[in-house]
């Protein structure tokens, strides 16, 4: 069902997931996506009005749950296709509307948890959306993975035909990728500047000859709000990007920060790279202390980014050092340089996936998973600190409330009252979103 201009996917209807308590407070966390139905991968933004944004993976029936596939050890595919579920709150998490399909042609995304879609939303409420997708090239006729662009005007009710931003893919890699996939632009992100700007960067891996070698970040930007969008050009060139390690982006006042994984001699390290134009040009990178990560492969592992004022925050999983596990760190400098480096997760046997956000007063939050039982692991819980003195130290892991099983791949998102709400993946493949205590400096360790 297309439309030239707009694709009415669903309309979106008042849906109570849970019931609000009885003092009228939303409860500690509340279903979102669809019961008898595989979610994963949520991704999760807040409007200027206070409106929580909410996207997920949907692959379809639980009943129609395929027969896991036999692999080696280490052994992944690089074949998806599943589809791209939204939902809205406008009260707090209390009610939320029906889902809706995002994209237009069923099974179109290309999707993971370690490439997943993102949504952000701008001063003017159009909630913009970004995703890999499936697709053939017109060069080649091989089958490709696109950058592909697609926004809401009217509160996620019905959102646009999605739109391919990256150049045509004029190349064949299906020696790299194999299953007869051809080219891939994919692990990329969004974000909307203070200034409106709409900013999306991908990977290219155009260049790259052997499955060791880097790709490129390209970017493209749309000044009006996503109607249209620039031709892309290169951000980070000279085959210097991890080509399995999601990009993320944030914003200060006048500056936009890349955040990715570079390919150095001794390691494949988070690295921050700043621009002052939009992204246009980028003038300086700042190498996170996180241990020199040797390894032979995909990290698949982000570098988590939120700004302050001249301040810039970074988190990612390393195995660059001992423990391995998410580590923190810090710069004073607007990027430019990075000091320190504080483990998140003292005594976990295992953490990995953080998010940051900072709220209005500069209080910053840490959200991750982990498994913190030293004997046995256990399953993936949810954890968060938080930061009251610029990032100087972290308050000891306070477990989030979620439901029995594994709790995995967390997204947050700030309010602009504060409020700081995470969406996650729960066992059984269910999208949940529940809302923080409030932080208060008091409680931070200095």
């Amino acid at each position: 069902m297309k439309n030239a201009a707009v694709f009415l996917v669903m309309v979106a209807l008042a849906w109570p997931v849970l019931a609000a308590s009885a003092d009228g407070a939303a409860p500690a966390w509340q279903q979102v996506s669809e019961a008898g139905r595989r979610a994963t991968s949520p991704e999760i933004a807040v409007g200027p009005d206070g409106a929580i944004n909410v996207v997920w993976l949907d692959r379809g029936l639980a009943a129609e749950r395929p027969a896991d596939k036999p692999r080696q050890p280490g052994e992944h595919s690089h074949r998806s296709a599943t589809d791209l579920h939204f939902s809205r709150s406008t009260d707090g998490g209390r009610t939320w509307s029906q889902p809706v399909r995002v994209n237009n042609e069923p099974g179109s995304v290309w999707g993971f948890a370690v490439s997943k879609p993102r949504i952000a939303v701008g001063k003017s409420g159009t909630i913009h959306v970004f995703f890999p997708g499936n697709e053939r090239s017109p060069v080649t006729k091989l089958d490709v993975v696109t950058a592909r662009y697609t926004r809401s005007t009217d509160n996620g009710r019905t959102f646009e035909e999605a739109r391919t931003i990256n150049r045509p893919p004029d190349f064949d890699r299906t020696g790299i990728l194999g299953e007869g996939l051809s080219a891939t632009f994919s692990f990329g992100t969004l974000g909307v500047a203070p200034d409106g700007t709409v900013v999306a960067l991908w990977q290219d891996i155009g260049e790259m000859q052997k499955t060791a070698d880097g790709a490129n970040a390209h970017m493209a930007l749309s000044t009006d709000d996503g109607r249209t969008f620039s031709a892309e050009h290169a951000a980070i060139s000279n085959d210097a990007v991890c080509p399995c390690c999601q990009l993320t982006v944030a914003f200060g006042s006048d500056a936009l920060f890349l955040g990715y994984r570079k390919l150095y001699d001794d390691g494949r390290d988070s690295t921050v790279a700043r621009s002052t134009d939009s992204g246009r040009t980028f003038s300086s990178e700042g190498r996170v202390p996180f241990g020199k990560w040797k390894i032979d492969g995909c990290p698949l592992k982000p570098t988590e980014l939120a700004v302050d004022g001249p301040r810039v925050y970074a988190a990612s999983y390393t195995g660059g050092s001992e423990p391995a596990g998410v580590y923190f760190s810090r710069s004073t400098d607007g990027g430019r340089t990075f000091t320190g480096s504080q483990l998140v997760h003292p005594g976990a046997p295992y953490s990995d996936a953080p998010e940051m956000t900072v709220g209005p007063d500069g209080l910053l939050r840490i959200v991750w998973q982990a498994k913190a039982d030293v004997k046995t692991g256990g399953p993936r819980r949810l954890y968060t600190a938080q930061s009251g003195d610029q990032g100087a130290a972290l308050s000891a892991p306070v477990e989030i409330p979620t439901p029995p099983g594994n709790s995995a791949y967390p997204a947050s998102a700030v309010a602009p009252d504060g409020t700081v709400y995470v969406t996650w993946e729960q066992e059984g493949e269910l999208v949940y979103v529940t809302r923080l205590a409030a932080a208060t400096r008091a409680t931070a360790r200095r």
